[in-house]
């Protein structure tokens, strides 16, 4: 296989992104997307998978950094790895059957209502405040994690954009854990979620060799700089992204509908 040059530019950008996101604990392959999709012209299918794949590496490289800084809920991380799997299987059949943009527009609906209660909170000057969060206070929420590893193996995203507010608004967890938490469990599943994308050879590995070193370098960044920044601006550029993300999916949503 020959190597190009042609996508070196993905580098710069894949740095910039991913610093963004592991360091206020959003999907960061979200971003990837529409990039890939809008501006290179490659088919959505293939743009998901390979933003996810990128993702993959660029919140592995932060979860990392995240447990060098032990900066992460251990066991309720590990439970909502688990409780996300069997999502991420269903998630990955039904993108085959069901429209990747209806699918879409639905979870622009849910997340945007999620990030105006995080945004609302960071006004109110909200936060989380437990550290070593018990394992059972999870067990009111165990609905939570399935439906976001649906929607991440079907869209691309929604483990971090759904997961970040369970820990934090949920269990209470404080914003730099809760972040990093999101983001060890949106690793995982990413794992999961490209390794199926490999095997359907939906992954432009063209352009994932340079978005893949830009996220790796990002992803170490990232939670370097989450600790200097105050945890209302996370929270608020956590907020307003996802807000961000959730009107681009509504809008493709809305225009596969009037096709």
């Amino acid at each position: 296989m020959s190597f190009s040059w042609e996508y070196w530019y993905m580098f710069p950008v894949a740095v910039v992104i991913s610093i963004l996101a592991n360091s206020s604990g959003f999907s960061g392959g979200v971003l990837f997307q529409p990039f890939y999709n809008l501006f290179l012209n490659i088919p959505i299918q293939n743009a998901v998978a390979t933003g996810i794949a990128t993702e993959t590496i660029g919140m592995s490289s932060g979860a990392l950094r995240y447990l060098w800084y032990k900066m992460i809920e251990l066991p309720v991380g590990f439970t909502m790895i688990m409780l996300t799997i069997p999502g991420i299987v269903l998630g990955n059949h039904v993108m085959m059957i069901i429209s990747g943009d209806l699918l879409k527009m639905i979870l622009g609906v849910v997340i945007i209502g999620v990030a105006t209660m995080q945004l609302f909170g960071a006004v109110k000057r909200y936060y989380g405040t437990k550290v070593n969060v018990p394992i059972e206070d999870i067990y009111g929420f165990m609905w939570v994690p399935p439906i976001a590893g649906f929607f991440s193996a079907s869209t691309g995203t929604g483990v971090c954009e759904l997961g970040q507010p369970l820990l934090e608004k949920g269990l209470r967890i404080k914003t730099r854990r809760a972040n990093a938490t999101a983001i060890l469990v949106e690793a995982t599943a990413d794992w999961i979620i490209t390794i199926l994308n490999v095997h359907a050879g939906f992954i432009m590995i063209d352009i994932w060799i340079f978005s893949g070193l830009g996220v790796l370098l990002g992803g170490q960044i990232g939670p370097y700089v989450s600790r200097y920044l105050p945890e209302r601006l996370l929270k608020i550029v956590f907020s307003i992204s996802v807000m961000v993300i959730g009107v681009f999916y509504i809008a493709k949503g809305i225009i596969w509908i009037v096709k």
